[in-house]
């Protein structure tokens, strides 16, 4: 398989074709793309980063979460690696996984808000709600735009049982 207008052998070519792929919404091609240049470099962390972000765009997290652990052992500074691995390890139900990679990306990142706010949906689903306030409070503090999306996510994690008062919520986010 030869990526067009490129020498075989190429590893760059295929990540690029890879990332062409991935953007068209060809999925199943981007990876075999990223197979190819992986195959060619394999020590490359942000070519198993890309693979592993097809695979979770294709709802396979458990191939998606190998491929950013192999990017982390290449590269241990990777910050979006660590993040994406939580979500695929969320995804997985694994959650007490997916704290520690979420914690992994905002020791790499502190203002990773994103990041911040889906430790604290892990930490909801581990049933650990004062660091999950905490985590969503931070998430808060870096973007207070966020604060419907935190709701959303209490809401999502309280199984039916919240009644919240707004207005008291978003005084507890802001303190």
């Amino acid at each position: 398989m030869d990526a067009p207008g490129d020498a075989p052998g190429d590893a760059k070519a295929w990540f690029d074709r890879g990332l062409m792929l991935q953007s068209a919404g060809k999925l199943e091609e981007a990876i075999a793309a990223y197979d190819e240049a992986a195959a060619l470099a394999p020590n490359n962390a942000v070519v198993l980063h890309n693979r592993g972000l097809a695979r979770q765009s294709l709802k396979k997290p458990a191939e998606a979460a190998a491929d950013f652990e192999r990017a982390i052992a290449l590269n241990p500074e990777l910050t979006d690696a660590h993040f994406n691995l939580g979500n695929a390890l969320a995804d997985l139900n694994r959650h007490r996984e997916a704290v520690a990679a979420f914690r992994a990306a905002i020791t790499l990142k502190n203002d990773f808000v994103q990041s911040w706010h889906n430790l604290g949906d892990a930490l909801q689903a581990t049933a650990d709600p004062d660091p999950a306030m905490a985590a969503y409070k931070q998430a808060l503090k870096l973007a207070p735009a966020s604060f419907a999306r935190i709701v959303n996510s209490l809401a999502a994690h309280s199984r039916g049982r919240l009644d919240l008062d707004f207005a008291a919520l978003k005084r507890e986010l802001a303190s």
